[in-house]
C-alpha cells in the first residue's frame, strides 16, 4: 500500500466532513422556514341565477303617473308652499306668480265689458221701435261679444297665475325658486305618483315572438339586490308595439302598489323575472354544481372560501337549503351569498378554518 497517498488523503478527510455538516445545517435551515405546504382549491364565485325555469331582466322602475307643471304665462314667482318630497292633492296650489298687473288689466276688461252690456241691452229694445238701424245694432252686439271675449280672457290669466297639482302625488323635484322670472311653460314642479310603481323592461324580439296571445300570462316578479329576502309580484300593464331603433328591444311596462315597508322610488334598479306559465313552485336563488354540495348528520351543507390574505384563504362550512337536481345544477333557496367563492374541488380534504392557498 501506498503510505504517500493515504496521508494525503487523510489530509481531506476532516474539511470534507466539516463541508458535510454546514451543508446539513444549510439544508435543516431551508426546510424550516420553508413552513408547511398550503392546498391548493378549486373555486367559482356564486351569481344570482339568471337561468332555469325562467328569464330574468334588468328593470328601472318609474313612477304610474309624473308630470312636470308649468305656468301657461309668464310672470315672477311669489309664492312656492311646498318643497321637494311633499305630498300634495289634486287641485292644491304648487306655486303662484305675482298677478297685480293681470288684477288691472282685469278691471279695465270688467269696465268695458259693464258699458258694452248697457249699450248693448239699450240696442235690443230700441231695435224693436226701429229707433236704431240694423247695422247699428249688429255693430253694439259685436263691441258685446268682443268685450266679453276680453273679460273671460283676463279671468283666464289671474287663473293662470296659480299652479295646481292634477293628481295626489309626490313634488319629486323643484325646477326653479321663488321670486324668480320665468317665462311660459318653464317647468316648474315634477310631480309624480308613488302610490303605484311601474317596472320598465326591454325585452328582445326573439322571445316576444314566440308568445302566443291566447297564451296563459306568466307569473312576473321583482326583486331589489338591497332587499333580498323581499319578492314583489308584478302586474301586466302596457307594451310598446314599435322596437327601439337602436337595441330591437321592445319595452314592457310591469306595475304593483308601492311598498308600505321600503322605500322605492323613481330611477332605482330592479331584477325581474318572468316564470314560465307551468311554474308554480319556488325559485331558487342560485344553481351550483351537484358534486359541490355535501350532507351528514346536519344537514346538506357547502365550503367556501375568502381571503385573508395575499395568496391565501379560510375555508368556512355554509349550511344549506337545497332543492332539486337541474339540468343547471342543484337548487339553493338559502345558504351562500352573491359573490361568495365555492369550493368545486377537494372538498373531502378541507375543513372548517383550515387556512389553503388561494387567489381571488
Amino acid at each position: 500500500m501506498n503510505t504517500r497517498l493515504l496521508t494525503k488523503g487523510a489530509k481531506w478527510l476532516p474539511l470534507m466532513a466539516i463541508s458535510l455538516i454546514l451543508s446539513g445545517c444549510d439544508s435543516n435551515t431551508q426546510i424550516a422556514d420553508a413552513g408547511p405546504t398550503l392546498r391548493p382549491v378549486r373555486t367559482l364565485v356564486v351569481e344570482q341565477a339568471e337561468f332555469g325555469p325562467y328569464k330574468e331582466f334588468t328593470a328601472v322602475v318609474d313612477a304610474s303617473q309624473k308630470v312636470d307643471l308649468a305656468f301657461k304665462i309668464s310672470g315672477r314667482i311669489i309664492e312656492m308652499p311646498n318643497k321637494s318630497g311633499d305630498q300634495v292633492v289634486t287641485g292644491q296650489l304648487v306655486a303662484r306668480l305675482d298677478d297685480t298687473d293681470i288684477k288691472v288689466e282685469l278691471a279695465e276688461a270688467q269696465s268695458s265689458y259693464d258699458k258694452a252690456l248697457s249699450d248693448f241691452n239699450r240696442a235690443k229694445d230700441l231695435i224693436q221701435t226701429n229707433s236704431i238701424s240694423q247695422a247699428d245694432f249688429d255693430q253694439l252686439q259685436a263691441q258685446f261679444n268682443s268685450a266679453s271675449a276680453q273679460l273671460q280672457s283676463a279671468k283666464n290669466k289671474l287663473d293662470y297665475t296659480r299652479l295646481n297639482a292634477s293628481f295626489d302625488g309626490i313634488i319629486a323635484q323643484r325646477y326653479v325658486e321663488n321670486f324668480q322670472e320665468i317665462n311660459a311653460q318653464t317647468p316648474v314642479v315634477a310631480l309624480h305618483d308613488l302610490d303605484n310603481i311601474n317596472f320598465k323592461v326591454d325585452i328582445p324580439e326573439s322571445l316576444l315572438i314566440n308568445m302566443r296571445p291566447d297564451s296563459t300570462p306568466p307569473k312576473v316578479s321583482a326583486n331589489f339586490e338591497s332587499i333580498p329576502d323581499q319578492t314583489f309580484d308584478l302586474a301586466f300593464k302596457e307594451i310598446s308595439t314599435q322596437a327601439d331603433e337602436v337595441t330591437k328591444t321592445y319595452q314592457v311596462t310591469f306595475t304593483m302598489p308601492n311598498s308600505d315597508s321600503h322605500t322605492i322610488l323613481p330611477g332605482m334598479s330592479a331584477r325581474v323575472r318572468v316564470m314560465r306559465p307551468d311554474m308554480d313552485a319556488p325559485v331558487a336563488n342560485y344553481y351550483v354544481p351537484g358534486h359541490a354540495v355535501l350532507k351528514d348528520s346536519a344537514g346538506h351543507y357547502v365550503f367556501t372560501v375568502a381571503s385573508v390574505e395575499p395568496g391565501q384563504g379560510k375555508i368556512t362550512r355554509q349550511n344549506v337549503v337545497i332543492g332539486n337536481i337541474t339540468t343547471w345544477g342543484i337548487e339553493i333557496f338559502s345558504g351562500l351569498e352573491h359573490g361568495q367563492h365555492l369550493v368545486t374541488a377537494g372538498m373531502s380534504k378541507v375543513s372548517d378554518g383550515m387556512i389553503v392557498k388561494f387567489q381571488e
